[in-house]
């Protein structure tokens, strides 16, 4: 079992991945920023349905919740172009925990993913090829990686469309009602 993990695997899907969540997660801060979201469901509220054991978990005041999402916004993309990317992977995990944190009402189960993929991020070494950080540092450059770094990010997408293909499996979705909805 030691030996599968550890086995040496092309690194590029890592490096795609890495691009595409970044990417990913800078539109989906563009699109807070520009429907007004932020605004609508962290500023405006005067009171958040907080998670359990997280009530001390509360917004910043109106400008410094915009420059929280634009700040969230340059780590997303320092972690597409694989700029500092130790360092940005482990702040932007901080930081969308922190959103995501703050009111349940505002609960999406894509969410919770992305909060337990951009942990994942931090341990997986992404940023070897195809990054500025190797660019600068030749050093980091590698055209392999373990296989556990493949198979971790596997198993928890795999994990998500599996209970998200289950659930439904209910009336409502076999009889095409969100479709309708």
């Amino acid at each position: 079992m030691k030996t599968r993990l550890f086995t040496p695997v092309d690194i590029s899907p890592l490096a795609y991945f890495r691009i595409a969540f970044g990417m990913i997660m800078l539109w989906e801060v563009w699109r807070y920023i520009d429907h007004g979201w932020i605004d609508r469901y962290y500023v405006q509220p005067i009171f958040h349905f907080t998670y359990y054991g997280f009530g001390w978990v509360q917004p910043w005041p109106e400008p410094f919740m915009y420059l929280h999402f634009i700040v969230l916004g340059a780590l997303a993309l320092c972690i597409a172009v694989g700029l500092w990317y130790r360092v940005t992977s482990i702040l932007f995990f901080l930081a969308f925990t922190y959103v995501f944190l703050l009111d349940m009402v505002q609960y999406l189960n894509h969410f919770y993913l992305i909060c337990l993929v951009s942990f994942l991020m931090i341990w997986i070494p992404a940023h070897r090829t195809w990054s500025v950080d190797a660019w600068f540092r030749p050093s980091l450059l590698a055209k392999t990686a373990p296989a556990w770094t493949l198979y971790v990010l596997r198993f928890q997408l795999g994990i998500a469309y599996f209970y998200g293909g289950i659930a439904k499996i209910n009336g409502d979705w076999l009889r095409g009602e969100p479709i309708r909805a």
